[in-house]
């Protein structure tokens, strides 16, 4: 998942992961539009969930490379990124998350307000599972915290995500950041 997709979540959606829109849950995070910072601290653990088919038709060098790309990818990952955020991507809210969505996907709002936005998600389809919870809050208008964890399965395989994220308004114009 890129960083442009967690900060519009952290900014207006309150979901994360591959969750559908939910029509009747639309309440925007009550945070202003411009260039914001976000840090994120990503951990992972168990095995990453790859079908034994995909596995089974890598060569024995493919295969080390992989594993290799793995390893390196289930290290812990502090990123600290730039966003150009809109008006409109903080009015969009849940609408972005039309486009991550895979196989079928269940949410269940707990809290929907302008300053908090958390539940619970699960999704399955094409031999995979996965499901979690997140946490979004507006400390202000100018400052977003957000956490979210999520198990996958496949293949025999399960993988652990867990992401603390903090966000912080620096300026109403972008600058030289371009909007995703």
């Amino acid at each position: 998942m890129d960083s442009r997709r967690i900060l519009v979540m952290a900014l207006g959606i309150g979901v994360v992961a591959a969750l559908p829109a939910r029509a009747d849950d639309k309440t925007p995070l009550a945070v202003k539009p411009g260039l914001w910072e976000m840090t994120s601290d990503m951990q992972h653990s168990g095995a990453p969930p790859i079908p034994p088919e995909v596995l089974a038709k890598l060569s024995p060098e493919q295969r080390q490379k992989m594993e290799q790309q793995m390893q390196s990818a289930m290290a812990p990952q502090h990123r600290v990124d730039k966003h150009c955020v809109t008006a409109e991507d903080i009015k969009k809210g849940f609408d972005h998350m039309d486009q991550m969505s895979r196989g079928q996907c269940t949410q269940k709002v707990t809290t929907s307000s302008t300053t908090l936005h958390e539940g619970t998600f699960a999704c399955t389809g094409q031999g995979s599972n996965s499901s979690g919870s997140y946490r979004f809050e507006a400390k202000s208008p100018d400052s977003v915290i957000a956490n979210w964890s999520m198990t996958m399965t496949n293949g025999g395989n399960t993988m652990t995500m867990k992401n603390d994220m903090r966000g912080k308004w620096l300026a109403a114009d972008c600058g030289d950041v371009k909007h995703d």
